[in-house]
């Protein structure tokens, strides 16, 4: 939804009508791909695909990119002082154990990646510093030489190309000519794996990243024009299983969204060091996500946590974005409502598929909104960052994607959309969600519907939101409406507990309201914006309901978490019964 001044608005916008549907094939992959993936990696183990490996082995790079992509100076910290140590876990450079079955799997990523050499090249290094990170280099070669499952998975082999180039004056600096040699063949060798193991990868950012590294090499080692003409074409294939043609990402994450520029952030920097423009492809990526991500910004100019992940503040300054006027794409699941200097984000479409973001939460129909830079409700964060997966509890995981880690309606203490667990997705959840949206002169408008209660409790939720042309004043209502003929309605005898939760923003407290049906929520002034109060109102339309202030846990941008505090509304429907809340928020 487009926001625009009231002096712009029409009489009236004819409503948007959209029905978003999740893909039903949703199961994970099929028995038979599990099959083929098996028999893949057992032939990759082959004396075979070692005979395949071989070829010409290049003498130098014909460039050296300048890597547009920051490493944690903290790491690199660490890295110094002989410690491979990353999210909570490490290990001494020198007697490191590469592939310890106890480390996580987001450490053995980073370091069967070469993801080190990004951070390291943060810090100023003497030269028995330098000279430890090149011995490290010289053991994962030693040990890794031939195919292994995990150092040589696709997407760590297409990271470790693209580290080897852009830091190859730290990884190898040329006075160990054997090593420099070793270092060479071994990124012709990654590459000749990519060529056959790329192609045959499910889709998702992994497959991305093996093609990302392809491309790369390509273009780097001599004689890579045939490789870059089939790299190119595995990239834009790979883009048209992540993206839609609006920009949307299907795995509805941001952060997917933003790694993926980040993706082509690297790409373009390749292309620069060969005074090459950057392919269509990788242009024409890099400009549909940084506008998509600009329409899916707060007030902050960070787009909220949904589904799984979270850009922060300086992975989108690379990226140029800007929190943008137009609407979110229109295939995004998104919808906006925005006012002053109020922006609401909605998620208004069902849970992507679990084949390309196993980590989707049940947020339909939650919300976000900001005042100026100040959030005001939120969702309780992500379990994934810029800097990667996070090591929380499996516990704190499954909450942040439960529908009660977001501010919307639950049903009898179960989530919208059962969450998959990485096993094949049960039936029940969200499968439609029907949206209308429209703009007049009294305000902006959003009704959405969804299913997701309908087969386990034979209801469908729907909320209605409604925005003043200033943005002081936002209304909702939530309603849940029985399904005739649903056999779940029939199994009903007792009164089910429905639960409406606002996770309010780290700046933001609430005092409860003298008669119990509402609090008054303060901002503490921030920067330029000072201190400014909303008042909450809530209706059970009489129904029994009470409105509590509780606890609750946020997890920004950076990883950090925040104690919060949330707003609960409580009511109980009847079986067969509707049941409806209104509530309100208003500027003081």
């Amino acid at each position: 939804m487009a926001s625009a001044e009231p002096q712009d608005m029409p009489e009236e916008q004819e409503p948007e009508a959209l029905r978003l549907t999740r893909n039903l094939g949703d199961r994970g992959p099929s028995l038979a791909e599990r099959l083929s993936d098996r028999l893949d990696r057992l032939s990759f183990a082959s004396p075979f695909h070692r005979m395949r490996l071989k070829g010409r082995f290049p003498l130098k790079l014909i460039a050296i990119p300048e890597d547009p992509i920051p490493g944690d100076p903290a790491i690199g910290q660490r890295l110094k002082g002989g410690r491979l140590f990353r999210g909570g876990y490490g290990q001494g450079m020198l007697d490191a154990r590469l592939d310890h079955p106890d480390a996580p799997a987001s450490w053995r990523r980073w370091v069967h990646g070469w993801g080190w050499l990004r951070d390291l090249s943060m810090v100023e290094l003497t030269a028995g510093e330098a000279a430890r990170a090149e011995a490290l280099a010289k053991r994962w070669l030693a040990h890794f030489h031939d195919y292994d499952e995990a150092a040589w998975a696709p997407d760590a082999t297409g990271s470790r190309i693209q580290m080897a180039i852009l830091h190859a004056p730290l990884v190898m600096p040329g006075k160990d000519h054997v090593h420099r040699s070793a270092v060479l063949n071994g990124i012709a060798r990654w590459a000749r794996h990519l060529d056959r193991a790329a192609p045959r990868m499910q889709p998702g950012l992994p497959k991305l990243q093996a093609a990302g590294g392809l491309v790369s090499a390509a273009l780097m080692l001599p004689g890579g024009d045939e490789r870059q003409g089939r790299a190119l074409a595995l990239l834009e294939e790979t883009l048209a299983d992540l993206m839609a043609e609006d920009g949307a990402p299907v795995s509805r994450s941001p952060l997917d969204l933003a790694e993926i520029a980040d993706q082509m952030l690297v790409l373009s920097a390749f292309h620069t060091a060969r005074m090459q423009k950057p392919s269509e492809t990788v242009a024409r990526t890099l400009e549909l996500a940084r506008t998509a991500l600009g329409t899916l910004a707060m007030g902050d100019g960070v787009p909220a946590p949904w589904h799984g992940g979270q850009p922060d503040q300086a992975q989108l300054a690379r990226l140029g974005v800007k929190p943008a006027d137009a609407p979110p794409p229109r295939s995004s699941g998104f919808q906006r409502l925005a006012a002053g200097s109020v922006r609401l984000i909605a998620d208004a479409g069902p849970p992507p598929s679990a084949r390309l973001n196993p980590a989707t939460h049940a947020s339909t129909l939650a919300f976000a909104f900001t005042d100026g830079a100040r959030a005001v409700v939120l969702s309780c964060g992500a379990e994934r960052g810029s800097a990667g997966s996070r090591n929380f509890p499996p516990e704190l995981v499954m909450g942040l994607r439960s529908t009660a880690g977001h501010s919307t309606l639950v049903l009898a203490d179960t989530n919208s959309s059962r969450l998959h667990d990485g096993g094949p997705r049960r039936l029940g959840g969200v499968e439609e969600v029907l949206v209308e949206a429209r703009i007049t002169r009294d305000g902006q408008w959003l009704e959405g519907r969804h299913d997701g209660y309908r087969r386990r409790h034979g209801y469908d939720h729907l909320r209605r939101l409604w925005l003043n042309p200033d943005g002081t004043d936002l209304r909702g209502e939530d309603h849940l409406l029985p399904v005739k003929g649903t056999l779940a309605l029939a199994r009903h005898k007792a009164p089910l507990p429905v639960a409406i939760r606002f996770h309010l923003g780290a700046d933001a407290s609430a005092t409860p309201t003298q008669d119990g049906k509402g609090a008054l929520i303060r901002l503490a002034a921030h920067g330029r914006e000072p201190a400014i109060a909303w008042a909450f109102r809530a209706s059970f339309n009489n129904a029994p309901g009470l409105v509590a202030i509780e606890p609750s846990l946020l997890v920004d941008s950076e990883g950090a978490t925040h104690e919060i505090q949330q707003l609960l509304l409580t009511t109980l429907v009847e079986p067969g019964k509707p049941a409806d809340v209104s509530w309100s928020f208003k500027r003081q």
